[in-house]
């Protein structure tokens, strides 16, 4: 199958570059510098597309490109696509560009997935990835691709956009925001005697903050921005962690304990053995 990969100098990009020349797929790389993708290219044993009517040749085109030139890029590609064509798109929000696939590649065969892991990965296995499938014809797309993928030891999932973007406001865009600022409070206390102190409980969160501060800045900010029930979710999270700081301002023990213990009492009926975690975090590398 030849399978053209649009943002191919991109981390994913160039991640399911590698991935599918490794499993036998001829794979070209699209940009708007073709230059820069040339050595990419080379490195990864694909071929580049240097005109856009090359587009036209792919059996199957992965849209690897940040959400904000999301709809630029099906604008450009739309007179270069085929009828039946299968085209796939990785953003990490679903409700958007399933709409805009829709609207401008309404002849195409069209399917919204999101790898829910980074370019760090060695391979499928073990991690999640979302397929959000809207009609019958995209169903049938997405269980052939589903077969495939758990092939490759990938847990896959069919949901709607609709709840995928609720499901990674919690997933993506809290944790991430709760990183951030817990990097940003953390950096503002001036205690470069702080690693050495620390704890397991510690060394957790602030091995969270740091892996989230290695990635670009501007995804991060485009996914926070783009991600339309995350302002809400994030509201509700200042006016807790508000709520929580009054009991600790207020120096009120039994109201802390009391809330403390409804919340262990309200995870024990929905996650039963979530204790475990406890032991599952001593599981990390010693420093």
């Amino acid at each position: 199958m030849k399978i053209g990969i649009l943002g191919g100098s991109g981390k994913m990009g160039q991640w399911f570059s590698r991935f599918l020349t490794e499993n036998g797929h001829q794979v070209w790389l699209w940009g708007r510098n073709p230059s820069k993708l040339a050595p990419v290219a080379s490195r990864l044993g694909s071929q580049v597309i240097t005109q856009p009517d090359q587009l036209t040749e792919m059996d199957c085109l992965v849209i690897s490109v940040p959400i904000d030139a999301f709809e630029d890029t099906l604008k450009e590609i739309a007179p270069f696509t085929k009828p039946e064509q299968m085209v796939f798109d990785l953003c990490s929000v679903k409700e958007r560009p399933v709409e805009l696939m829709h609207q401008y590649l309404p002849h195409c065969r069209t399917l919204g997935t999101h790898p829910v892991f980074g370019p760090g990965a060695k391979s499928l296995k073990g991690y999640n990835f979302i397929l959000t499938p809207t009609t019958g014809a995209e169903t049938e797309l997405a269980e052939k691709v589903k077969i495939w993928l758990e092939k490759h030891g990938s847990t896959v999932s069919l949901i709607s956009p609709e709840e995928h973007d609720r499901l990674m406001s919690v997933v993506l865009g809290l944790a991430h925001f709760i990183a951030i600022v817990s990097a940003d409070t953390l950096l503002g206390q001036n205690l470069p005697g702080i690693a050495g102190a620390g704890g397991t409980t510690f060394r957790l969160l602030d091995t969270l903050t740091k892996s989230v501060l290695t990635e670009d800045p501007n995804l991060y900010a485009s996914l926070q921005v783009n991600m339309p029930k995350l302002p809400g979710l994030e509201a509700d999270f200042i006016k807790r962690a508000t709520d929580w700081a009054e009991l600790v301002k207020n120096g009120d023990k039994t109201g802390f304990a009391h809330r403390m213990q409804a919340i262990k009492d309200k995870l024990a009926q929905t996650e039963p053995g979530f204790e475990k975690a406890y032991q599952d975090m001593y599981h990390l590398k010693q420093p």
